[in-house]
Order: C-alpha cells, then structure tokens, then sequence
C-alpha cells in the first residue's frame, strides 16, 4: 500500500472535495499535525485534484496556495502540470488566469510555477502568454528560465528573448556555453545557431547542425521556419 496513503484523511478530503467545500478543506488541513499535513496534500495532488472538473481543479489550488504557498504551491502545480500536458486542463481558462494573477506579484512564487508548467507548453505563444500572465517581462526574466527548459517550444521562445538583450554581448556569450553545458542535443544545436547568427566565434564546440547564412532571415519568419532549420 502507499505509505501516503491515510484512508481517513482521505476519504474526508474527498467527500469536501466532492461538496466542493474548498473552504471546508483548508480548515479540516488545519486540524491536522505536520504529518498529516504533509499526507493531506499529497492526497490532494496524486489523488483528488486528478478526478475534479477544471473549475473545481484550479478551484482548488488557488484556495491551498493562498493559505499556505510554501506548503502547497509545488505540491499541487505539479499534477497541474501534467494535466494541462494531457489535455484535461487548459493554460488560458478563467481559472488559470485567476490562478495566475494570484501568484504573480510574489516573485519566488512565480518562478516556481513557471519552472513547472514551462516544460509542458508545446507552443511558443502559450509560452509568452504564460510569462505574460505571470509579469515577467521580455528579456532578462525569462531567459533564466527558458534556459532550463529542453524543449522546442522553450528554444524558439529563448530565440525570440535574446533579441531584446542582443546588445549585451557577454550575455549572449554565456547562453551559448550554458546551452552547450547542458549537454542535450537540442542544446548544442542551439548554440550553434546562436553562434552563427551573432557571430559568437568565441564559443567553441563540436557542432552537428551548420546553420548557412541565407537561413538565419527563415529563422526569423515563423516558429515553423525555426524548427525546419534547426531540424527538428
């Protein structure tokens, strides 16, 4: 058996979940001792939040995270995550944007849910409009992020950011030898691009993908022009 697993805890956090008591749930957490606690939302996370209509899913997030973030912020954006990559919930619904809004202003908060539902985003513009919802802005805030993220979309949207730190070369400099750091081919062929494209002969490297000058202006035209050149 799961050792998380309380048959008490949760068949009472189901049946307020089923009531749709979001407010009778943070007050029966608060009956709880630390380790309860813990169970409790795990519960919630793995076992309850999966089963729940959208509304009532982000519903319930947003009333856990407003109590209490630091106990509950990753613990639940997590399985949130994995639902908005299977389809059963939507980025741009009312209640992610509400649930957005309520995390933004709160810097660490932010960057939290952003390094989670970053890598599950397969369009670039549900990448910026996720970092648009969240308040951070182009350029410098979201290139530390999308740096970690090895995906398509993230790299045509690291792409698009660099263009508005273009004029600081040192910075440029250290995205490409970070991109090589990580040590993912969609990393080096990154690089590689970025290397040819502001001429960074400085970074050095055994590079697969040799970007030709009359590529880089179909770069620059679409996302599925980025993608066809980078051989995706």
């Amino acid at each position: 058996m799961d050792k998380h697993y309380n048959p008490a805890i949760y068949a009472r956090l189901q049946q307020l979940a089923g009531q749709s008591d979001w407010q009778g749930v943070v007050s029966y957490i608060g009956t709880l001792s630390n380790a309860q606690r813990r169970t409790a939302g795990y519960l919630l996370g793995e076992r309850i939040l999966p089963g729940l209509k959208e509304d009532e899913a982000w519903m319930l997030v947003q009333v856990l995270t407003k109590h209490d973030a630091k106990a509950f912020l990753v613990t639940m954006t997590k399985p949130l995550a994995l639902r908005l990559a299977d389809g059963s919930l939507h980025l741009r619904s009312t209640g992610a944007r509400a649930f957005l809004a309520q995390v933004r202003d709160n810097d660490i908060d932010r960057q939290k849910v952003a390094a989670l539902l970053l890598p599950v985003l397969r369009l670039p513009d549900d990448i910026r409009w996720l970092m648009q919802h969240l308040g951070l802005e182009e350029g410098r805030d979201r290139l530390a992020l999308l740096l970690r993220v090895p995906t398509k979309a993230a790299s045509y949207a690291l792409f698009c950011t660099l263009r508005y730190v273009e004029h600081d070369r040192p910075l440029l400099m250290r995205t490409a030898n970070y991109l090589i750091q990580r040590g993912d081919g969609l990393g080096f062929n990154l690089a590689s691009l970025l290397r040819t494209y502001y001429g960074l002969d400085e970074v050095k490297g055994t590079f697969s993908l040799h970007v030709l000058p009359y590529q880089l202006a179909r770069i620059e035209s679409s996302y599925d022009a980025f993608c066809d050149v980078m051989k995706f």
